[in-house]
């Protein structure tokens, strides 16, 4: 609420504050039909940062995030090792998640972790860019066109601007196992 005013703005909560974290609160906090409702992340001080940076709330838990109110979804931004119990707490809360790839370096985690949520039928997005990256789609355009030919093989080079932090690596499996 704003002013006496009710806010009919999308309440979206950062999980991770991290470099994607980071990058996707400052997106959200520009949309003009997203409010950024909060952000957490396990080390406060960066947590505390991003609010600032943003003028939103820095939550003291993920628990915390989920039990307010004013968030209608949830963005899950954090190591890869979380996402399974972030993805699962998300959806008994009732809240549309949206989720960094991938959802576990593990397939049969990933497939519990539906079959103990598709009862609750939640809204679940796995971010994944490329599918919307514009020389993606143009190369896409071009072959069902036939202006290429046909695709025997295809080969896409990825980079990410500087190298993850080795903790980053420890836990995710880093780019080759994150891609």
């Amino acid at each position: 609420m704003t002013g006496g005013q009710q806010d009919d703005r999308v309440g979206i909560a950062v999980l991770g504050c991290g470099r994607i974290g980071r990058m996707h609160a400052g997106l959200l906090a520009r949309q003009p039909g997203v409010r950024l409702a909060a952000v957490f992340d396990v080390v406060a001080e960066v947590a505390g940062a991003v609010a600032a940076e943003h003028g939103t709330v820095a939550a003291a838990s993920a628990e915390a995030v989920l039990a307010m109110p004013e968030v209608d979804a949830v963005l899950i931004a954090t190591p890869t090792t979380t996402h399974v119990p972030l993805i699962e707490a998300a959806a008994r809360a009732g809240r549309p998640i949206l989720c960094e790839k991938p959802i576990d370096l593990d397939t049969a985690r990933a497939t519990a972790c539906w079959e103990r949520i598709a009862e609750r039928h939640p809204v679940v997005m796995i971010g994944f860019n490329r599918r919307f990256d514009p020389s993606f789609r143009a190369l896409r355009e071009r072959l069902e066109a036939g202006e290429i030919g046909t695709l025997e093989q295809l080969s896409i080079i990825s980079r990410d601007p500087a190298p993850p932090p080795a903790s980053y690596v420890a836990g995710s499996g880093g780019l080759f196992r994150d891609m």
